[in-house]
């Protein structure tokens, strides 16, 4: 019964090895993506205040909350149309993993998130959930794949081409171009990453681009200076460091949330659940984004 739940880290690590094991459960980067979005689920449940800190919202990203640019693909509704598209990520991205190995498919998820990020925060575009990374792997490994066979004997190309067409059409019919927009930013980016790293030979048209080694040890020689600069042992000076000056007024923390706000809140999340984020209208994501921010300062 223990070594079922054991926690182990393989010795020698292979392209193919898992980053770690649990138990019996070898987790590579499509099992670490796919616990960690189910996780999220639960997060949704327990806490919505700490699931809004995963979501994509442009504003909060240009006051400084950065890792927001990373996080918003976790961060996942208890759905089943997001079990289905966490299933079908698990299916086609340990096939696109195979192909890549470990490091350079974690590599191809974060460029296919952080790319599309930082285009929503431009196109002030709020963004959650695995739907459009799940669907940039998928769309990869039909190309990759053109004639593999699905069910009915459909062969990939047609499948992915009739998936493509039905998000276009749904976009186009509630007039969200900049949805429209970061869809094929997203594409493109999982197209022209995975042409870059050796898949997509039967599309030469896809350019391919100089991608930086995995095993870089820039970060790292950067590491002392900035552990440097901040073991300076200047004083800040301040109001305590004055002589005979008044006391100054400290400011007030601003006032908690009220009940009206968490029954707005609840409001809105039961929004997105019924709808989506595009649901919502920009009065509605603006007023979403202060209730946020107004319950985590309490």
């Amino acid at each position: 019964m223990a070594g079922r739940f054991s926690f182990s880290v393989p010795g020698r690590r292979s392209p193919s090895d898992p980053w770690f094991r649990i138990g019996t459960l070898d987790v590579n980067t499509t099992v670490l993506v796919v616990l960690m979005s189910v996780a999220t689920m639960f997060v949704w449940a327990a806490s919505r205040e700490f699931w809004l800190d995963l979501v994509l919202f442009p504003s909060e990203v240009r006051n400084g909350q950065l890792w927001r640019v990373v996080t918003w693909p976790t961060a996942n509704e208890p759905e089943i149309w997001t079990v289905l598209t966490i299933a079908i990520f698990w299916y086609f991205g340990r096939e696109i993993e195979g192909m890549l190995g470990r490091n350079r498919f974690a590599w191809f998820l974060s460029i296919l998130t952080v790319v599309p990020g930082i285009v929503g925060v431009l196109l002030d575009l709020p963004q959650a959930g695995l739907r459009p990374v799940e669907f940039g792997v998928f769309l990869v490994f039909v190309a990759e794949y053109p004639f593999v066979r699905f069910f009915f004997g459909v062969p990939g190309w047609a499948i992915g081409a009739i998936f493509l067409g039905i998000e276009v059409l749904q976009l186009v019919g509630v007039g969200n171009g900049r949805g429209l927009l970061f869809l094929f930013v997203t594409l493109a980016t999982a197209a022209l990453v995975a042409r870059s790293m050796g898949l997509l030979q039967s599309v030469p048209w896809v350019p391919r681009l100089p991608l930086p080694s995995a095993s870089s040890g820039r970060s790292r020689r950067a590491a002392p200076r900035g552990r440097s600069a901040g073991r300076t042992g200047a004083v800040v000076e301040g109001p305590w460091t004055r002589t005979g000056a008044p006391p100054t007024a400290l400011p007030q923390p601003p006032p908690g949330p009220s009940t009206s706000d968490q029954a707005e809140l609840d409001s809105l999340l039961d929004k997105i659940s019924a709808n989506g984020m595009d649901g919502l209208t920009a009065d509605e994501k603006r007023l979403l984004n202060d209730l946020s921010k107004r319950l985590r300062r309490h």
